[in-house]
């Protein structure tokens, strides 16, 4: 006679690894950004005219355009701080959840995992315009993602 076994399938000590590093990111992740949410209301302390100082003692060589579009993207973020902090807290949290449906074995929290990491390249452009700081920003938030998302795909077969 044959016997079934009820026993759960065992977790792959990569896929519990990952895991583990995904809880602790996006875990932070979402408790920052909703402290963030919170300050939400402080931000009208920066003005924009608090920059005029320094955008008139700018010249026009290399390092000070550096410094102009770089306080130029400062002020995007200001205007858009709701917008962008509060996208980051869901995408996080999705993430997050994915990341526990895939500690639990299930196949969908990959998917959650894809759609949040996919989320999160378009949130600079969308909110900010594309410029040198937003490009270096998705090159490396891809890299990770790419990597991490390969390597739970991996794990992949092992969920249900």
């Amino acid at each position: 006679m044959e016997t079934l076994s009820v026993r759960p399938q065992d977790r792959p000590t990569l896929l519990t690894v990952l895991c583990i590093l995904t809880f602790i990111g996006s875990g932070f992740s979402v408790l920052a950004n909703l402290t963030a949410l919170i300050a939400v209301p402080f931000l009208d302390l920066f003005q924009p005219s608090m920059f005029n100082a320094t955008f008139s003692q700018l010249g026009n060589n290399a390092g000070d355009e550096f410094i102009k579009q770089a306080l130029d993207m400062v002020l995007l973020v200001i205007d858009n701080f709701f917008a962008i902090v509060f996208s980051k807290f869901i995408l996080y949290a999705l993430s997050l959840a994915g990341a526990i449906m895939m500690f639990q074995m299930k196949k969908i929290g990959f998917y959650l995992y894809i759609v949040a990491q996919v989320g999160f390249l378009f949130i600079g452009p969308v909110f900010l315009g594309w410029n040198m700081f937003v490009g270096s920003a998705i090159f490396f938030s891809a890299f990770f993602s790419v990597l991490f998302i390969a390597l739970y795909g991996i794990n992949l077969k092992n969920m249900s």
